[in-house]
């Protein structure tokens, strides 16, 4: 049985919420990626809404994949310090093109598909200005 993959965005601000917004508008509904908007309200404990959301995960029935914006950031570590108690998979780095790639994913996520999509994304960011450089060379 291949197991579904449950994406949790956690990110400084309302990043994840506006990531999410324009990966709806580019794929339509996704039901599997949910979000925590961290340092927005000083009255949450986000310490114990990570633990939370970690510890009522269904790991037997959805693999994890929690996706922060910053890595060596404070969220990052936050989740850093679970790893040892939940199984599940973390990347720093939340970008749209990588955000698509995990979405849009067919298969088991194993870490060597991990491994894959980074590697995808990565190639998604380019300086432009090197581009139009080189076509106007060609002329």
């Amino acid at each position: 049985m291949i197991m579904t993959t449950k994406i949790l965005l956690a990110t400084h601000g309302k990043f994840a919420d506006g990531i999410y917004d324009s990966l709806k508008l580019i794929v339509g509904d996704v039901e599997n990626v949910d979000r925590i908007c961290m340092y927005v309200d000083e009255d949450i404990d986000y310490s114990s809404k990570i633990t939370e959301y970690l510890s009522n995960h269904d790991y037997d029935k959805f693999r994890l994949l929690v996706i922060t914006d910053l890595f060596g950031g404070s969220i990052n570590n936050e989740f850093m310090s679970y790893m040892d108690k939940y199984d599940f998979y973390l990347v720093a780095g939340l970008n749209l093109c990588l955000l698509l790639e995990f979405t849009l994913q067919n298969g088991e996520l194993t870490k060597n598909k991990i491994q894959e999509v980074i590697e995808r994304a990565y190639k998604g960011i380019v300086l432009c200005n090197d581009l139009v450089a080189s076509e106007d060379e060609s002329f």
